[in-house]
């Protein structure tokens, strides 16, 4: 019997009051593939295009170059926001170099606090709620 997993991500993604949850896994290795997906899914989870996005950087988990590329352009040209929180200061630094190295076109900030991060991308779904008001 195979006991493997239907899906096999280094990723969990879903929507919750409006605000794309992302969490890598302890120790994952996010590969450009995987990053095609994770554009996907957030692709079907919001068709408007601007939901803020919170990513929770797992202890270990690393993110390849072409996948960082692959992200800024597409997160640039749709302009998603995003919130990374990073608990353990390797992830952090990790992020900061992405935002210094990529300049992201889109809001980007670098969280050691879940309760700063999850502020600021409700704050981000209220400025996107703002206006989309007719």
């Amino acid at each position: 019997m195979n006991d493997r997993p239907v899906f096999d991500q280094p990723f969990e993604l879903w929507r919750e009051d409006g605000v794309l949850h992302l969490v890598l896994g302890m120790g994952a290795q996010v590969r450009i593939s995987d990053m095609k997906e994770f554009i996907r899914l957030v692709a079907a989870l919001d068709r408007s295009g601007n939901s803020p996005v919170l990513i929770e950087h797992a202890r270990g988990a690393n993110v390849a170059e072409d996948a960082r590329m692959l992200l800024r352009r597409v997160c640039g040209a749709q302009g998603h926001p995003v919130g990374l929180l990073a608990i353990d200061p390797e992830g952090r630094a990790q992020a900061e170099i992405f935002k210094i190295l990529e300049r992201p076109a889109f809001p980007f900030r670098v969280f050691a606090r879940r309760d700063e991060a999850w502020r600021w991308v409700r704050e981000r779904r209220q400025l996107a709620a703002l206006v989309m008001r007719p």
